[in-house]
């Protein structure tokens, strides 16, 4: 079964936070073909994304969701200040029965009963419900009193298909990182 991957994390330039940087991603996919399945999933920094500075690249593949060639992936790059702010089976839970009800609703208004999976323009419209359901999210649960790590830049949606290298820069609190995403 084929994974989407982070293939390779450079940070151009860290954040203004002291020291460095340690980052984790946030993972949504969402099905565009009834029941419209999603799941999110978290990663980093454990062992790996951890202590970055300026120039700092870990290539290292990492797993960050199952791939499906009609599902729609949104990414979104957190700097983590203290402990990780989404860990947990409640906080996790939260996420994903949120972005799991803001996709099966935006898909269902898109396609009704229609079982054929969404157009690209269709897609364009459902990722960006999910960007701005994980904005929604990060500012309850990256905020004081429950979390105090930083978003950097807004969630991107990655398109992409087995054989191709993607790559998205996310700029944010000072900070600047490039990822590139394939699928194996």
């Amino acid at each position: 079964m084929a994974s989407l991957k982070v293939d390779a994390l450079r940070c151009i330039t860290e954040t203004d936070e002291v020291g460095s940087d340690d980052v984790y991603v946030i993972t949504f996919r969402g099905n565009t073909t009834a029941p419209f399945a999603s799941n999110v999933g978290v990663r980093g920094p454990g062992t790996l994304w951890t202590d970055f500075d300026s120039g700092n690249l870990e290539s290292t593949d990492v797993t960050i969701a199952t791939f499906r060639a009609d599902a729609v992936y949104v990414v979104m790059l957190v700097e983590r200040d203290n402990d990780r702010d989404i860990s947990g089976d409640e906080v996790i839970g939260a996420w994903r029965s949120q972005l799991d009800a803001a996709w099966k609703l935006t898909m269902f208004s898109l396609l009704g009963a229609n079982p054929a999976p969404a157009s690209e323009s269709q897609r364009a419209v459902a990722a960006q419900t999910i960007v701005n359901a994980m904005l929604g999210l990060a500012s309850i649960y990256m905020e004081f009193p429950k979390g105090n790590d930083d978003v950097i830049d807004v969630p991107k949606r990655v398109r992409i298909a087995p054989g191709q290298l993607v790559k998205h820069e996310f700029y944010g609190d000072g900070g600047h990182y490039r990822i590139a995403f394939k699928v194996a």
